[in-house]
């Protein structure tokens, strides 16, 4: 009997776990092909994460040293809403949480954030996978909260919301109330952090410092933004960036996330400004890239660069490439 032709899933899936072990992040292709579909199963709706039928987000993240590390954001298609034993299945796979405490933790999280969720929100719930060099292992679960007015969002996250008012008190920024995501990482079912996502505007007639703060980790992303902002005013300015605040135990860091279609960046030619831009002021080899868009042709899955994000050191700080998937195979 002829075997059946792989999904667009199953196909980017194998695709990520060779990469995985060309990345030297893991050593099994086929155990992490098997992970990531654990978790995705057979989608049977388009993921607004990736606007496609495979709602998978590939990321590569090199970090100060230049080291990579592979990452994938599930968006939970055929989750729903008041029914969580098979999501939170999937969230104790991805977290590594394996006994009744990881179980109890991850149930709270659950109820604290989709308790009274709309029932057609969009992707209430994502869950991520990521691996790094010398086989760290972390998985996050990604709630939306943009549902949550100011006020409830204090009463469910109380110490939360005061870390978050600290940080934009400390460095100057006076971002909208609304949180649009909320995420946890967790290492062997063990909570190691936990972070923010607001909705950046932008104003080309106002200093980055001003719209988005002063907090040190931000100056790479202040450069870009001050190159292109001028020349090519991202459109639509109120979803073209994303400011990400992480909270661990050695502090508070920021990030800010561009999307590529609203800076020009989904061109060849202003995919060519970006990352030349990139190499040339923090001297990162860009080659993994060139592995990722191999790996990627060669099991017929078609890729897009859909983000970067910048933050951290102000002369070499981590960069985060995200990739969508698309209909048609090849990169861009």
């Amino acid at each position: 009997m002829a075997s059946m032709d792989p999904t667009p899933t199953m196909r980017l899936a194998a695709a990520f776990g060779e990469l995985a072990v060309r990345l030297g992040v893991r050593d099994d292709s086929a155990a992490t092909a098997a992970e990531l579909l654990r978790i995705t199963g057979q989608p049977r709706r388009h993921s607004i994460l990736t606007d496609s039928a495979v709602p998978v987000e590939v990321s590569l993240k090199l970090d100060e040293r230049g080291e990579p590390s592979l990452r994938c954001v599930i968006d939970m298609v055929e989750h729903r809403a008041g029914d969580w034993e098979e999501s939170l299945a999937h969230a104790r796979s991805a977290t590594g949480s394996s006994t009744e405490e990881h179980a109890a933790s991850l149930l709270d999280l659950f109820r604290t954030h989709l308790t009274g969720a709309p029932a057609d929100l969009p992707a209430p719930l994502m869950l991520g996978l990521g691996y790094g060099a010398g086989g760290r292992r972390r998985g996050t679960v990604y709630f939306r909260t943009s549902w949550l007015g100011p006020q409830e969002l204090a009463a469910r996250f109380p110490l939360r919301m005061k870390t978050l008012a600290q940080a934009e008190r400390l460095h100057g920024c006076g971002l909208p109330a609304t949180v649009e995501v909320m995420g946890y990482d967790l290492a062997d079912g063990e909570l190691t952090a936990w972070k923010s996502y607001k909705w950046l505007p932008v104003d080309p007639a106002r200093a980055f410092d001003v719209l988005a703060g002063t907090h040190p980790d931000l100056v790479p992303a202040r450069r870009l933004h001050d190159l292109f902002v001028a020349g090519s005013p991202p459109s639509p300015p109120e979803r073209s960036l994303f400011l990400q605040l992480t909270h661990d135990r050695t502090g508070t860091r920021q990030k800010v996330f561009f999307f590529c279609s609203a800076w020009g960046w989904d061109t060849p030619e202003g995919l060519a400004l970006l990352l030349g831009f990139l190499h040339r002021t923090f001297g990162h080899d860009l080659g993994a890239l060139l592995e990722l868009r191999e790996v990627t042709a060669a099991h017929g899955i078609g890729v897009r660069l859909g983000m970067v994000a910048l933050g951290g050191d102000s002369r070499r700080p981590c960069l985060t490439f995200y990739f969508w998937p698309t209909g048609a195979s090849g990169t861009r």
